[in-house]
C-alpha cells in the first residue's frame, strides 16, 4: 500500500535478481572449470579489441570539440547519468503512500467541511484491539490509495488463534469505527503470529 507501481516494482526486483543470478554462475563456472576459464579469457580479449577499434574509429570532430577520444564515451556518461536519475527516483518513491488525513466530509455541517486526521482512526482502533486478550500486539496505519484513505491493520495473535477468529475480531472492531464515523472505509488486514506469539505468556480467554 504506497505509491510505488507494483508492476514496476516487481520487474525491477527481477531483472536485478536475474543480473546478479547471472553473475553469479558466470563467475563459478568461470572459477571451477578450466574450458569456460579458457573460454572466458578468449572472448574477454576478442571483446576488449573490438571495443578498442571501435573507440578509434570515432574520434570527436575537431572543429566541433577540441578534445582527443570517442564521442561514445559522452554517450555512456549520458546513459549513465539517466540509469542513475531513474534509480534515485524509484528509490525516493519507497514507502511512500501514508496520509495524515483521513477523510474529509463536505456539506455533513452547517458549519462547513469536517477534516477527520487520521490519528483518530489509528489510535482509535488500536485501541479497542488492545485490550483483546486474542491479540499480542496491533498497528493501525493510513495510506492513500487511489485518491481514497484506506486503513491497514496490521495484527499479532496470540498461540492457538485462527486467522478466522483474528479476522472477526478485527471486522467487528472496523464495524463498529465506521458505524460511529458514519461510512464505511477499505481495510486491508495482516494477520502474522511469529517469534513473539509464541514466547507471550498465554492469557486465559473466557
Amino acid at each position: 500500500m504506497n505509491s510505488t507501481n507494483r508492476i514496476l516494482n516487481r520487474i525491477f526486483v527481477f531483472l536485478v535478481g536475474l543480473l546478479v543470478l547471472t553473475g553469479g554462475a558466470t563467475l563459478a563456472l568461470v572459477a571451477l572449470i578450466p574450458l569456460v576459464r579458457d573460454s572466458w579469457t578468449n572472448t574477454t580479449r576478442v571483446g576488449i579489441d573490438r571495443a578498442t577499434r571501435l573507440l578509434q574509429a570515432t574520434p570527436f570532430p575537431e572543429f566541433l570539440v577540441p578534445v582527443s577520444g570517442s564521442w561514445l564515451w559522452f554517450i555512456a556518461l549520458a546513459a549513465g547519468a539517466l540509469l542513475i536519475a531513474v534509480l534515485v527516483t524509484f528509490s525516493l518513491r519507497q514507502g511512500h503512500g501514508r496520509t495524515s488525513r483521513l477523510v474529509t466530509l463536505n456539506g455533513k455541517t452547517s458549519s462547513g467541511a469536517v477534516v477527520i486526521e487520521a490519528k483518530v482512526a489509528e489510535h482509535a482502533i488500536e485501541e479497542a484491539l488492545t485490550i483483546r486478550p486474542e491479540l499480542v500486539a496491533s498497528h493501525v496505519s493510513t495510506y492513500r490509495v487511489k485518491n481514497q484513505s484506506a486503513l491497514k491493520v496490521a495484527i499479532t495473535c496470540r498461540r492457538g488463534i485462527s486467522p478466522r477468529e483474528a479476522n472477526q475480531i478485527v471486522n467487528e472492531v472496523l464495524f463498529s469505527f465506521d458505524n460511529l464515523l458514519g461510512l464505511q472505509l477499505p481495510a486491508l488486514v495482516q494477520i502474522s503470529g511469529g517469534f513473539r506469539a509464541r514466547t507471550t505468556k498465554a492469557t486465559r480467554i473466557r
